[in-house]
Formats: structure tokens, C-alpha cells, sequence
């Protein structure tokens, strides 16, 4: 009797109490293809995700890989997803396209996160982890025959000293600087003369061939002559070397009073050139040495007045 009892109460209790209603799960289909489905390290593949669920639910794709696979060989998706929603009579269906690369040989997962599906206030998710590519490896089916090549010798690199580099710029800098400085001396060498001083060298230089000892006594007197003239017609305003012998005395008016006996002199000296006059060597001698003196009378004349011009501008100056 009591065991009737307690069976009957543990049934009222039961009746009592609220019956808890179970949501019924979402309904989802999932279509998944990858072209090719066999790659390499690195080549691209497509992965084609298509979802189909109830009318009126929402379906988001994932966009970046799932956390749990994220060494730096897993498979990654280069740039984003393309997302296109079909149209359907009573079904959402959404598809999504990836572009993705692997990074490691064998089966690798795809590695995206869980899409997720929202109706009717539930929250779905779809695991995506037992999808995978296959990755084959580029090696040989069986490296371990290939007997690799023997090591090659040993390049010896021989230091370089810099010795000789050293003196060979050393004798090319004293080249150039000989090279420098023959240049320079053959400026100072060939630089042109004042006139008196390129007149004495040149009356030097006629006297040192001792030409009025070797008989040849015109000649001697034709250079000492011609030596006056182009010093004069450097030195003296309004002679030109040009000027004939009469040419020249008109010119030299400015010069007459240190010079008296330069007209004989160039007469002497136009006999000497042209009319073959013979000349003794105490007269060429003699013609020589009034040449010079001429030239020394001149210059001497020419330096006084240019003292006096420069003293006279410094006192009116002053």
C-alpha cells in the first residue's frame, strides 16, 4: 500500500512540473570544392564555399584564417574572399570564393575560422577544419640515391699588397709634377725679353760666333744693324721695322740728339748688305760696336724721361 502511495506522489510531482521546449537545430548544407585539389608549396588554389539555409537567415564567410592554425606553414588566403549571394525560392544560399596558398607538403587544412549562421535568433556554427588540400612535394620520389657532386677545392685568394700600388702612384705623381713643371720652365724660358735686355742677349750671341774672325765681316755687321732696328722699332714710337734706312732717320727725330751718327751707321750697313761692299773686320768690328752703343744711348734717353714723366705726375698729383 504505501509503495501505491509513493508511486502516486512521484507521478503528481512529475505532472507538475513545466515541460522545457529544445530549439530545433538550423538547417545548413555546405558545399565545398578547391581547384586543383593537389598543389605545391606556394601555388595558388581556389577554394569554393557554398552554404544553403533557411529563408531569412544570415550567413557570414570568414575572413581571416582560424586562430587555433596559425604556424607560419599553414595555408593562407591571399587578399580577400569574393562573396556573392544567389537567389532561391524559400533558402538563402551564399557562396564564397578564396584564393589560397600552403606552405607545407602533405594534407594541409584549409585553416579559415567557423561560418557562421544566424536564424530566427540562433546562432549556428560550421566547422570547417576536416577540409584539406594536398600539397606534394617537388622533390625527387627518392633523394636519397643521388650521390651529390664532391666538394670543389678550395679557392685561395691571395691578399693583395699595396705596395706596389703605392709606388706606382707615387711615380705617376712625380711624372706629373716633372711634366708641371718643365712646362713652367719652359714659359719662364721662352717668355718674351724688354726690349734691351733681347737686344743685349742677341748682340751676345752674334759676337760669340766670332764672325769677323772667320773673314765673313758683312754678315757680322748685317746682324749687329738688324739687332738696333727691331730694338729701336720696339722701343721707339713711330719706328716701324718696315722703314727703309731713310724711313728710319725721319722716324727717329725723338732719339736724334743721343744718336748723331746714326745715319753712317745704317749707310755703312746698306753698303755692307747690298752693294757687296768689302769691309774690313776693324770696320765691321767698329759697325758692330756703334750698334750697341745706339741701342745703350736710347735706352738710357728713353729711362730718363720716364723718370721725369713720373716725377712730374707725382708732384701734380701731390
Amino acid at each position: 500500500m504505501s509503495v501505491v502511495l509513493l508511486a502516486l506522489l512521484l507521478q503528481a510531482q512529475t505532472q507538475a512540473q513545466p515541460v522545457r521546449q529544445v530549439p530545433a537545430p538550423i538547417s545548413v548544407q555546405l558545399a565545398v570544392r578547391i581547384d586543383p585539389d593537389t598543389v605545391t608549396v606556394g601555388e595558388r588554389f581556389i577554394a569554393v564555399l557554398r552554404v544553403r539555409a533557411k529563408a531569412g537567415a544570415t550567413i557570414e564567410f570568414p575572413t581571416a584564417p582560424d586562430s587555433a592554425s596559425v604556424p607560419p606553414t599553414a595555408t593562407r588566403i591571399i587578399g580577400e574572399p569574393l562573396i556573392r549571394d544567389e537567389p532561391a525560392r524559400g533558402a538563402t544560399i551564399r557562396t564564397a570564393a578564396y584564393r589560397m596558398t600552403a606552405w607545407d607538403v602533405g594534407q594541409q587544412s584549409l585553416a579559415l575560422a567557423n561560418i557562421v549562421v544566424r536564424a530566427d535568433g540562433q546562432v549556428g556554427y560550421v566547422s570547417l577544419s576536416s577540409y584539406r588540400v594536398f600539397v606534394r612535394s617537388v622533390l625527387p620520389a627518392d633523394s636519397a640515391l643521388r650521390v651529390p657532386k664532391p666538394p670543389r677545392a678550395q679557392i685561395l685568394v691571395k691578399p693583395i699588397s699595396e705596395i706596389p700600388w703605392l709606388l706606382f702612384f707615387a711615380a705617376l705623381l712625380l711624372a706629373a709634377l716633372g711634366l708641371w713643371l718643365w712646362q713652367v720652365y719652359r714659359r719662364w724660358r721662352d717668355r718674351p725679353l724688354e726690349p734691351f735686355a733681347a737686344a743685349e742677349r742677341e748682340f751676345a750671341r752674334i759676337e760669340a760666333l766670332n764672325l769677323v774672325a772667320a773673314g765673313d765681316g758683312p754678315h757680322h755687321v748685317a746682324m749687329m744693324v738688324d739687332t738696333m732696328r727691331v730694338y729701336l722699332a720696339r722701343r721707339v714710337t713711330g719706328i716701324e721695322l718696315s722703314h727703309t734706312s731713310s724711313e728710319l732717320i725721319a722716324a727717329a727725330g725723338s732719339i736724334q740728339s743721343v744718336t748723331p751718327g746714326l745715319g753712317a751707321l745704317l749707310w755703312r750697313s746698306d753698303l755692307a748688305k747690298f752693294a757687296a761692299h768689302r769691309t774690313s773686320g776693324e770696320d765691321a768690328t767698329e759697325t758692330g760696336r756703334s750698334s750697341r752703343e745706339v741701342v745703350v744711348a736710347v735706352e738710357a734717353e728713353l729711362e730718363r724721361r720716364e723718370a721725369e714723366a713720373k716725377r712730374s705726375a707725382s708732384k701734380r698729383a701731390a
